[in-house]
């Protein structure tokens, strides 16, 4: 089967814009984490400055209290221990400051008027933060020297408590400029965000018309015809097997075989009839006339059968040259189905005669009938056909090949179901092939019919 051109050229641009469709997204992705990361990262760098300011605060306001807490305590300015807490005091202070410089210098992401504002805010607190670590260490300096004398170097109090005031203000400036900048940034960061959602649902959207939509309708087109092929191998499927043994021929399938693997169905039936036809004379009409004309004669023949069969919910089995096998009571097991099967046979001699009148033709057949056990299934491991097997098969077979031209031969176990419903006339002891002598009988008719078959 040639390709078709059009379906190759809209496959390849279906593909081609989702490919690019797929690299713009990835892209707008990968630039949109690198930008949100990277502010993320400005923003945790505030963060710490902010936790650092706040840090310097606290340590501001310890500082004060112990001060205050050594003026006025004279009990406390016994203990060497208070001294030096404030000594730590000074040096967690100097610690802080320098913390607090090196955050400040490596902040990402200030513009230069930014920087240069951040850096005035800082020169302008760094002579009270001088003064203030100074004056705290005078005071512990000079507290060692007159331990238990009250404290005398008021200049270095009011001094610690001036930088002290000028440090919280300037602390609080920059702690506040930090938050805004975090609050800009974070404000920020929700725009870049919402924009880049933006442009990736356009691209979706243009996505969406421009490769899925065809491609969604292309994949219904495809399922449609798979389906619709489904149907056709289902019906096919159903044509050839009966449907129960279709479903476990399909459940009983594995998804991927070997040329070893096999398949077996095969279900005993204790009550079935089985009815072998075969038209007399056909072999030594196949050598007097064309194959082509042969065989639509004997399509016709079997076609007015199949609808004989299927009018009784017969199972028909299979057609062998120019012989026809068919079986009541199976798949689904039934009462009647030596009735069933005598019924269609006498339906078939009249199928016959009227071919004849309506073909000019003076064909015949032979109808053997036999009841009892069967097995019935499918084996193999391909071109699977529903057969059967058992001895019940092979007296019917007996019956049809010994019997007479437009007549039904039927075995003694099919005339001891029948026989309150039919007529028979007795053959007799008839020695049968393989099998020896049985008591067969001709099927007439039925009892309660207006006719009889000869």
């Amino acid at each position: 089967m040639s390709e078709n051109p059009i379906s190759n050229t809209s496959t390849r641009r279906l593909t081609f814009f989702y490919t690019i469709s797929l690299g713009l997204v990835a892209c707008l992705s990968v630039t949109g984490q690198v930008i949100v990361q990277g502010m993320l990262s400005q923003q945790q760098k505030n963060l710490e400055v902010v936790s650092l300011i706040e840090e310097r605060q606290t340590l501001c306001q310890e500082v004060i209290k112990l001060v205050a807490l050594l003026k006025l305590e004279p009990e406390t300015r016994k203990n060497p221990q208070e001294l030096q807490k404030l000594q730590q005091l000074v040096i967690d202070w100097k610690d802080s400051g320098e913390k607090l410089t090196n955050a400040t210098q490596n902040t990402p992401g200030l513009s230069p008027n930014q920087k240069n504002e951040l850096q005035g805010k800082l020169a302008q607190m760094k002579p009270a933060g001088v003064g203030f670590r100074e004056a705290a260490a005078k005071i512990v300096t000079e507290g060692r020297r007159s331990r238990g004398a009250r404290l005398s170097q008021e200049s270095s109090v009011k001094q610690l408590l001036a930088e002290e005031k000028i440090l919280m203000q300037g602390l609080e400036d920059v702690s506040n400029w930090y938050t805004q900048e975090t609050i800009a940034g974070v404000n920020r960061l929700k725009q870049v965000e919402l924009g880049l959602l933006g442009i990736i649902l356009l691209v979706l959207l243009l996505e969406g018309i421009l490769v899925f939509r065809p491609a969604v309708n292309k994949i219904q087109d495809t399922l449609g015809k798979l389906a619709l092929e489904q149907a056709q191998s289902e019906n096919l499927l159903l044509n050839i097997l009966p449907h129960p043994i279709a479903q476990k021929l399909k459940q009983s399938q594995p998804s991927q075989k070997t040329k070893t693997d096999n398949i077996m169905i095969a279900d005993g039936y204790n009550d079935a009839t089985v009815m072998f036809a075969d038209i007399v004379g056909f072999t030594n009409l196949s050598g007097r006339i064309p194959p082509e004309q042969l065989v639509d004669l004997l399509n016709q023949i079997f076609s007015r059968f199949d609808l004989i069969a299927e009018s009784y919910q017969l199972e028909k089995i299979k057609t062998i040259g120019d012989a026809y096998m068919v079986v009541g009571g199976l798949p689904n097991p039934r009462t009647d189905h030596a009735a069933a099967i005598a019924s269609m046979a006498i339906e078939m001699l009249d199928a016959i005669a009227q071919f004849n009148i309506d073909t000019g033709e003076e064909f015949q057949i032979r109808i053997g009938i036999n009841s009892g056990a069967v097995v019935a299934g499918v084996i193999g491991i391909k071109k699977f056909t529903y057969d059967l097997w058992g001895d019940t098969v092979n007296i019917a077979s007996r019956m049809e090949s010994h019997g007479n031209p437009g007549r039904i031969h039927v075995s003694e176990a099919t005339y001891e179901l029948l026989k309150d419903k039919f007529l028979f006339e007795e053959r007799g002891v008839t020695s049968i092939k393989g099998k020896g002598e049985m008591q067969t009988y001709w099927l007439k008719g039925a009892k309660n019919s207006a006719t009889s078959v000869l």
